[in-house]
């Protein structure tokens, strides 16, 4: 029967680990068990807290809301044009904002300054109203405390990415809402446009009063530069130079032309010098003079004829003398051709030396002339290239101050306002949205203040909870025993027996051997039902056949007169076998606590935890099978631990809700165990199915069955 308990025990408990509705602790679980079955388990265990906390919340916040937000929101719109539109070429000093997304935001944030906010408080007289009046000793601090106030009433954006400037107010009344946005719409046109153009007539009046300086100024140089020419007397003679360097230029060029007729007479003179009168054809052609070539035709010709004639009649034929006497004639008038061309050749080549040496001497006067003049030539640039830089200045501005004179009420603006604000019929944000909004936060007011409860709940209640507490199992729950069950006997102990099978299989000793077992029942404090748990343990493993002797480490509270025990037993060294007492009807044997020969100098930690009692349970396990023995509490009783380390099961029980985590805790470091049991008493089978239904339902099912 035990061994079947035990599989029947091991199978559930490994089918509700793996289970999502098993033992669910929502917030403390490692992981998180964030499973429908935790959350639907979460709000069944808090349903009330947080539908009383939720309508509560939402009460209250749907009420202050519809005095806070009892306010009327009225909206004025700006549009900034990027489209570029010019009256000139030119246009303002300014020009429009255009496609500028950050100019768009940096004019957003230029209203929100003190500056615009200031000039609206003082063209709307704000501080004489009584909404927008704020508080001062004095006028300053008065215009900046409504200054502040205005700021929080009023709200320039823009509409996302795009060229559109809401302007919103914000206020108690629909007309002063639509009032002041209109306002600040209008000044922030006012200032755009009075900037573009106050910005472009200014600029011309500064340019007109530059324009008598600089028009002084260009007269100086021009009147220099005109003085500095006289006194030079130098006239410009083209683009770049002066008559001198023009001269300069001529001369020049004539002295170079010369010089090459010179050369050229020269080389005629000195090859008719060396060729003389009979030079004949070695002379070039470029010597012989015309007459001299035809005398050398004829020359040649009659030559010709008086040599054929001699070789047909004779050398003494009067023909033939007749043509060598003009063959004589013209070599006299070739040799005085040839004296004539030498005549003229050197002729020729001394008038060429002397125009070259007297243009040379003029040349060389006129560079003489140029040079003495370079430096003064050099600061006439100076100050013509002053005047030129002066005059274009000059005309530059002359010409802006025009534009500007003529364009400055011209300028087409690029703000305008698209759509004014208009008082309005509803308060914003509407009761509608109130009512959600003070049901939303309502809700999550519940759920916090539901999961804080949790939170703040130290008490163990889940397996999961109980496996956390260190290296130990959770052995089960046994129910609540009410009052009617346990009668008006406080020595009449309550029958949990048929919820222990699970229990007994697992520390019941498993065969015949030649010592017995020692089971510790401990807890963290009294009252959590150690002693029942160990009356119902002896007598439950008495009934299966062992040999069960119960051991009574602690002093029951409905005990008055202390009997022959254990402790007895320990102080005066008495045989164990006297202080043992049958329980003929539960089938164990006890051996009480007692405490009859105690003295006021006896030490019970001292008794409870030395060789004595060592002695005494190694005794008592050749006695008997099993030794329960019913423990003090660890956190009150120091011996605690040392009756932990003498057993070889410890079953540790937490009273189901009650027990706090840290003080399980607490209990179990100090009874520093290897191996150890939970086990939850006084488990409430309807409240645990708030936290394991399957457990709940088994604990119904024994109670059913008892």
């Amino acid at each position: 029967m035990k061994k079947q308990g035990y599989n029947a025990y091991t199978s559930y408990m490994e089918t509700r680990r793996s289970n999502e509705f098993g033992a669910i602790d929502l917030w403390r679980d490692a992981p998180v068990n964030f499973s429908l079955g935790g959350i639907e388990l979460f709000f069944r265990r808090n349903w009330l807290p947080i539908l009383a906390t939720w309508l509560g919340v939402s009460a209250v916040l749907f009420g202050a809301s519809l005095f806070l937000f009892k306010k009327y929101t009225a909206t004025a719109v700006v549009l900034v044009d990027p489209r570029t539109a010019k009256v000139t070429r030119a246009g303002g000093v300014i020009s429009n904002i255009g496609s500028d997304a950050i100019a768009i935001e940096s004019l957003v944030q230029a209203t929100r300054t003190d500056g615009f906010l200031g000039a609206m408080v003082d063209d709307l007289a704000l501080t004489k109203d009584p909404y927008f009046a704020g508080k001062g000793d004095t006028d300053e601090k008065l215009r900046l405390s409504t200054i502040e106030k205005l700021a929080s009433k009023l709200n320039i954006a823009r509409r996302g990415t795009t060229y559109v400037i809401d302007v919103t107010a914000t206020t108690s009344s629909p007309e002063e809402s639509a009032r002041i946005a209109n306002a600040a719409a209008k000044k922030i046109l006012a200032e755009q446009t009075s900037l573009r153009s106050g910005t472009s007539a200014k600029t011309a009046q500064e340019i007109e009063s530059r324009l008598a300086e600089l028009r002084g100024r260009v007269n100086r140089a021009e009147e220099a530069a005109a003085e500095l020419k006289a006194r030079l007397k130098v006239t410009a003679a083209g683009e770049g130079t002066t008559l001198l360097e023009r001269r300069v230029q001529e001369l020049n060029a004539q002295f170079v032309t010369a010089s090459a007729h010179t050369a050229e007479t020269r080389a005629r003179y000195e090859q008719l010098r060396k060729a003389g009168a009979s030079a004949g054809d070695s002379l070039p052609p470029s010597a012989q003079s015309p007459v001299f070539s035809a005398l050398r035709s004829d020359y040649a010709r009659l030559s010709r004829q008086s040599a054929d004639q001699a070789t047909v009649l004779g050398p003494r034929h009067p023909e033939v003398v007749s043509l060598n006497a003009q063959i004589a004639d013209i070599r006299r008038q070739i040799k005085a051709e040839m004296a004539r061309m030498m005549s003229t050749a050197r002729t020729e080549f001394l008038e060429a030396q002397q125009r070259e040496e007297e243009l040379g001497r003029e040349l060389r006067a006129t560079q003489t002339e140029s040079g003495e003049l370079g430096p003064q030539l050099v600061k006439l640039t100076e100050l013509e290239r002053e005047a030129k830089a002066e005059r274009d200045v000059y005309e530059e501005l002359l010409n802006r101050q025009r534009e500007l004179s003529q364009v400055k009420d011209l300028e087409p603006s690029d703000i305008r306002i698209v759509s004014v604000a208009t008082p309005p019929s509803k308060p914003s944000p509407p009761r509608s949205i109130l009512a959600v909004g003070s049901a939303a936060l309502g809700l999550l007011a519940g759920l916090g203040y539901a999961i804080v409860r949790e939170w703040r709940q130290k008490t163990l209640r889940t397996a999961s909870q109980a496996e956390r507490l260190g290296d130990v199992e959770l052995y089960g729950f046994l129910p609540i025993v009410t009052q009617a069950e346990s009668a008006d006997d406080p020595g009449l102990v309550p029958d949990l027996t048929p919820w222990l099978t699970e229990l007994c299989a697992e520390i019941a000793p498993a065969g015949a051997s030649d010592e017995g077992i020692v089971i510790l029942v401990s807890s963290t404090h009294r009252g959590e039902g150690r002693s029942t748990l160990s009356v119902n343990l002896a007598a439950y493993l008495a009934e299966g056949g062992d040999r069960v002797l119960l051991v009574e480490a602690d002093r029951a509270a409905h005990v008055k007169t202390a009997p022959f025990g254990l402790l007895d037993v320990l102080e005066s060294g008495e045989d164990l076998t006297s202080a043992l007492i049958e329980q003929a009807a539960d089938g164990y044997t006890l051996l009480p606590y007692g405490g009859q020969t105690l003295t006021r100098h006896s030490s019970i930690g001292g008794l409870m935890s030395g060789m004595t009692l060592r002695a005494t349970l190694k005794l008592a396990r050749k006695w008997f099978d099993v030794i329960v023995i019913d423990g003090p509490p660890a956190l009150h009783a120091p011996q605690a631990r040392f009756l932990a380390a003498q057993a070889d099961h410890t079953v540790f029980l937490v009273e189901w809700d009650k027990t706090s985590a840290d003080d399980a805790n607490a209990a179990l470091d100090r009874l520093d165990l290897n191996d150890a049991a939970i086990l939850y008493n006084k488990a409430d089978a309807a409240k645990l199915r708030l936290y394991d239904p399957e457990q709940s339902e088994q604990m119904t099912a024994l109670s059913i069955a008892a």
